[in-house]
């Protein structure tokens, strides 16, 4: 009988190395050699995924900067943006999905005086995935009572900002004032 039951385990032994077989208990060997590196990489996954997003406040930070640039361009006659008063953020109902409205109070000063000027801007925004990424352009600017760029939803969005060079400084501008960090 123990002739027969070696027999049986050598047999079996064999077939389990020409099958590639393995057993509970080489199973979980290896399970426990690999599971550290998933205790690893699962978190530093999910932290990498996560840290990347951004958020819809931070998305309309970086279009308030963005605003404020394209406005500083326009103002007039030794002014500039000195600081905002207050902003409000909402998505177009003129231009629908994709645009974002962002309208601003700004201070603007020459050095002596100080003046309060309402600024309105129109943005075509994409965000990524889960938030993953964010771009936006410029569509619309109002500003000292003038439109900029597109003037409603029928217009075709040529001759943006009148000429080619001031199209080109105002798109610098606010790309510029959008990657900067606060």
């Amino acid at each position: 009988m123990e002739k027969i039951a070696r027999r049986n385990n050598n047999y079996l032994e064999k077939l389990n190395k020409k099958c590639n077989i393995i057993t509970r208990k080489e199973a979980s060997l290896k399970l426990k050699k690999t599971l550290p590196m998933k205790k690893f990489i699962i978190p530093a996954l999910c932290t990498f995924i996560l840290t990347g997003c951004i958020s819809r406040e931070q998305a309309d930070n970086r279009l308030e900067r963005g605003c404020k640039a394209a406005a500083d361009i326009f103002s007039n006659g030794g002014y500039s943006i000195k600081s905002i008063k207050k902003s409000t953020f909402a998505s177009s109902k003129e231009f629908g999905d994709g645009y974002r409205d962002v309208k601003l109070t700004v201070i603007e000063s020459d050095g002596w005086a100080d003046l309060d000027k309402d600024v309105e801007c129109v943005f075509i925004e994409e965000i990524g995935v889960f938030g993953t990424s964010h771009s936006a352009n410029l569509h619309r600017l109002i500003v000292n009572g003038e439109t900029y760029g597109v003037k409603d939803a029928n217009t075709s969005m040529v001759g943006l900002f009148g000429n080619t060079n001031t199209h080109i400084k105002v798109s610098v501008a606010v790309e510029k004032a959008m990657k900067a960090q606060k």
